[in-house]
């Protein structure tokens, strides 16, 4: 059985706790699209310097054509990237620069669904125990698994940022922290076998290195189950308390093996890569089954939708497709703390690294103080009164308007990585790059925790990104 290590944690950081608008129903698979709209360049939230570094593959396909779902329709094997796929079967009626909701812009394949969602036929592997390492990861390039997460996987493409070779510990990341994400406690549930196996795959495919898993301390069925299914002498199952933002690729390496990524790093440059359940999920899909990575777990969530859930949505669907608004508010693709709003439903799609998709409402002014004292507000400062067992409201108005800084200190409390935020901020907001530098901005995760806290609304993590793109570009 898998060893199972003690509660941790880290310095910094937020509680959460639930709020209103989070799924409540089981997951829910979604109908293929009749209109999938499928960018080219498929990483959305890629931090910092690292958001250039992937390519764009070249279209195999051009208008008119018939596709299968799971047809490959881009690929470079030469670039840093993988193979994008069909995720309907159809007829191609364009190709088109878009702008990619993360930011520049890329080539957009548009698929007319044919109503026969047709799928290629691809080998499956009853028994991949007998593969080579290099066999397992050119399957999991070729179906698409190795495009997910901060970096890539390591092939023998350049599918990611590491080395095959290069990695000594496999991490799996199965903790969700931030508000109205929990799309992959339903998945865990829901496929439970196929992730121990997937898990299995993703090691062999890395030469049998170490397994890793941060889990919630909260779910001690799963720990047992895992601790029962996995042997002992490769697997550590590490009990994380739930606090954003654990789930964080250099915070979660810091909590459950004490290394630290360098500033502006990646997760290989310490022998370590980090992968979520969605990518265990997948990888067995795609060993076992001959399934390519052409649908994934979406919370869809917030207190503008009618109906919040978690749902299995096939990458490349339209937004309005399945959001239905129960009344006016924001729509945010990426989660609330650091995802990016959406003005249009119906030009934005599914990418294979969404997680969740946030509707909010617009602010209500309340009438009096005391007929809505705020006991389901949240709040850092614990100005509210907080009464266990309510959940929290949160609307679109969650920055507001930013005034000036009243020096409390709170985004120096919750920083993860123990710097001085709104001191950065300040420094990069007046072009002092250097002093930027000398405080560590590389460092930033990009959280939004700062953000969030600040009493001021101030900004602070746009102000730390927009840093980070100028010293970029300085240095060319």
């Amino acid at each position: 059985m898998a060893v199972v290590g003690g509660l941790s944690t880290f310095k910094g950081g937020h509680y959460f706790g639930d709020f209103e608008g989070r799924p409540k129903s089981d997951l829910q698979v979604f109908r293929p699209p009749k209109r999938a709209l499928i960018p080219l360049r498929q990483q959305g939230f890629i931090r910092g310097e690292h958001i250039k570094t992937w390519a764009e593959p070249k279209a195999l396909v051009a208008v008119g054509d018939m596709v299968k779902t799971g047809q490959i329709i881009a690929r470079d094997d030469e670039a840093l990237c993988s193979p994008v796929h069909a995720t309907i079967s159809g007829k191609v009626t364009a190709i088109e620069s878009q702008e990619h909701p993360f930011g520049e812009s890329t080539q957009v394949v548009i698929i007319e669904s044919d109503n026969k969602d047709d799928w290629v036929e691809l080998d499956n592997h009853a028994d991949f125990t007998g593969l080579s390492a290099d066999t397992l990861s050119q399957i999991l390039y070729e179906t698409g698994v190795t495009g997910l997460g901060l970096e890539g996987f390591p092939s023998a493409f350049n599918s990611g940022m590491a080395e095959p070779g290069s990695i000594k510990h496999l991490v799996i990341n199965a903790i969700q922290t931030e508000p109205f994400v929990d799309g992959d406690e339903d998945l865990i549930y829901d496929e439970f076998d196929k992730l121990v196996t997937g898990i299995r795959i993703l090691r062999q495919a890395l030469g049998n290195v170490e397994v890793h898993i941060g889990i919630g301390w909260n779910k001690p069925r799963i720990i047992e189950e895992i601790e029962t299914r996995i042997p002992q002498e490769w697997c550590y199952v590490h009990p994380l308390k739930d606090k954003y933002p654990q789930g964080e690729d250099e915070v979660l390496l810091r909590t459950i093996l004490d290394l630290s990524v360098p500033a502006g790093g990646v997760p290989s440059q310490v022998g370590a890569l980090v992968c979520d359940v969605q990518q265990a999920v997948a990888a067995y899909d795609a060993v076992l089954e001959g399934k390519p990575f052409v649908e994934r777990v979406v919370s869809v969530s917030g207190t503008a939708l009618q109906n919040p859930s978690n749902m299995k949505l096939r990458i490349g669907t339209p937004l309005n497709d399945f959001i239905k608004l129960s009344e006016d508010g924001s729509t945010v693709l990426g989660g609330v703390m650091r995802g990016v709003k959406v003005a249009d439903l119906k030009v934005v799609s599914v990418l294979r690294d969404t997680k969740s998709i946030v509707a909010l409402k617009h602010p209500r002014k309340a009438l009096t103080a005391v007929s809505e004292p705020g006991f389901r507000r949240d709040s850092y400062t614990n100005v509210y009164a907080v009464i266990p067992g309510l959940t929290k409201i949160a609307d679109d108005g969650l920055h507001g308007m930013d005034r000036a800084c009243v020096r409390c200190g709170y985004c120096f409390d919750v920083c993860p990585q123990n710097l001085a935020p709104i001191t950065i901020a300040d420094h990069a907001k007046q072009d002092q790059l250097e002093d930027c530098k000398e405080l560590d901005i590389g460092a930033c995760v990009e959280c939004g925790l700062c953000s969030y806290v600040c009493p001021s609304k101030i900004p602070v993590m746009t102000l730390i990104q927009e840093g980070k793109a100028k010293i970029a570009e300085e240095e060319g």
